[in-house]
């Protein structure tokens, strides 16, 4: 699902760099070595809900031609009344839900994000 959607981080916060905020994960979905279609993973590791019945689990971002800005492709959520993931996009209500908690959350350890 892609989405128009981007995370513009702070030129010291690039994300290749970052291992752990708070309870996200950053892991790389190819390989480390790849210049180009870099596409990163941030994990939840403790669950939480940004909806009645939902959780967010991973976020999908691929790096741009601008290194801090970041192609959001798909938000995850695990829904527990469907007992299933949902994806969501940027331009989903819930997925918006889920950007602007992460944003607060990499705010707390001086990552600073901006929604674009």
């Amino acid at each position: 699902m892609s989405s128009l959607g981007y995370l513009e981080f702070d030129a010291a916060d690039n994300p290749r760099y970052l291992k752990k905020v708070g309870n996200w994960v950053l892991t790389f979905l190819n390989s480390r070595d790849e210049l180009i279609n870099i596409q990163l993973a941030m994990t939840s590791v403790l669950p939480r809900q940004v909806g009645e019945n939902l959780q967010p689990l991973r976020i999908i971002i691929e790096q741009t031609e601008i290194e801090s800005r970041w192609l959001i492709q798909q938000i995850e959520c695990y829904d527990s009344t469907q007992a299933k993931d949902e994806k969501f996009s940027c331009n989903d209500e819930i997925g918006i839900k889920v950007i602007q908690s992460i944003i607060q959350e990499f705010k707390k350890y001086d990552v600073d994000i901006d929604l674009l």
